[in-house]
C-alpha cells in the first residue's frame, strides 16, 4: 500500500493547514471534498458510503474530524471507520475535544472509542476552543457592530488555542508513529477571562469593547435569533456551562514540548487580527 495522507475537513480552518505542511514535506495528500476542483482533491461525502471506496483507495493514514457540530457524529462516522478497516488504513488520527475521554456520553468520544476498537493505530488530539472562534462571526460581528462581546460564561478563563498550533499537534500525529495510541490534550499556553479579552481587543482597536455577562436564558434567545437549530443551541449551552465550571482554564502543558516551540498567545493573535473587529 502507498503511505497516501487523507484529510478530511481538508478546507476547512484546522484542515487546510494540516495540509500545506504535509505538501510542504512532498507528502502524498489527498483532500476529502464534496465538490473536488484539482487533482489532489477526492470526493468524498461522510454521509455517502458509494464515495468511502475511491476516497480510500491507496490509502494508509486518515485525518478523522466526524462533523464536530452534531452529537450524531458517532453514528455517521461508524460505517466509514468500518470502511477504513476493510481497506487497510493502518493509521487513524482523530481530531476530538478537550475532555473527550472524561465524558463517556459524548459523540466524539464515541468516535474515539470506534476507532479505538477498529484495530487501526489511533492518536486522538483533543484541543480547547479556538481563539479563532473571537474573530469570526456571530462574535466578531458582534464585536464590530455593537462593541460588546456576550457569552454566558460570568468571570470563567478559557486557555484558547490557535487553530495552527492544533494543526501543527495533528500533522505531527500523522507523521509520527511514536504517538500512536496516545490523546494529545492541546491547550493555549494561559488562560483568559473575557473581560480581559474584551480589553485586548479594545486595544488593538482602539476602540471600546465591553463583556457582557449573560445568563442561559439570554444567550438561548440570542443564539435563537442568530439562527441556531434549538438542538445546536442547546449543545453550545452545555459546552458554556463546562466552562463556567472551570473545565477549559488550564493552561498548555505538554503541546509545547511536542512542538518544541512555544504555542502561540492570545497577545500575538489578537495583534495579527485586529482588523477582524474593526467596524466597517
Amino acid at each position: 500500500m502507498s503511505k497516501r495522507i487523507l484529510v478530511l475537513g481538508a478546507s476547512g480552518l484546522v484542515g487546510r493547514q494540516v495540509v500545506r505542511m504535509l505538501v510542504n514535506e512532498g507528502r502524498d495528500v489527498a483532500c476529502a471534498t464534496r465538490k473536488p476542483t484539482s487533482p489532489r482533491d477526492v470526493y468524498f461525502d461522510l454521509l455517502d458510503p458509494a464515495a468511502f471506496g475511491q476516497s480510500l483507495d491507496g490509502t494508509s493514514t486518515v485525518m478523522l474530524i466526524s462533523r464536530p457540530g452534531d452529537e450524531d457524529a458517532h453514528l455517521h462516522a461508524r460505517a466509514f471507520i468500518d470502511a477504513m478497516r476493510r481497506s487497510g488504513v493502518e493509521r487513524v488520527v482523530v481530531l476530538s475535544a478537550l475532555g473527550a475521554e472524561l465524558r463517556p456520553e459524548f459523540s466524539l468520544r464515541k468516535v474515539e472509542l470506534l476507532v479505538e476498537d477498529s484495530g487501526m493505530r489511533w492518536t486522538h488530539v483533543r484541543p480547547n476552543f479556538f481563539m479563532q472562534m473571537l474573530a469570526l462571526p456571530p462574535l466578531a460581528t458582534e464585536i464590530a457592530a455593537r462593541g460588546t462581546l456576550s457569552l454566558p460564561l460570568a468571570g470563567a478563563a478559557v486557555a484558547y488555542v490557535d487553530a495552527r498550533d492544533v494543526a501543527a499537534v495533528l500533522h505531527r500525529a500523522l507523521v509520527d508513529d511514536t504517538l500512536a495510541g496516545q490523546g494529545i490534550t492541546l491547550n493555549g499556553p494561559e488562560a483568559l477571562n473575557h473581560f480581559q479579552i474584551a480589553a485586548s481587543i479594545s486595544q488593538v482597536t482602539g476602540r471600546p469593547v465591553r463583556y457582557l455577562q449573560l445568563d442561559e436564558p439570554a444567550a438561548r434567545e440570542m443564539m435563537l435569533t442568530r439562527g441556531f437549530a434549538p438542538r445546536h443551541v442547546e449543545r453550545v449551552l452545555a459546552f458554556y456551562r463546562l466552562i463556567r465550571n472551570g473545565f477549559c482554564s488550564q493552561p498548555d502543558d505538554h503541546a509545547s514540548t511536542l512542538l518544541g516551540r512555544p504555542l502561540r498567545t492570545w497577545s500575538e493573535f489578537v495583534k495579527s487580527e485586529a482588523g477582524s473587529w474593526k467596524a466597517a
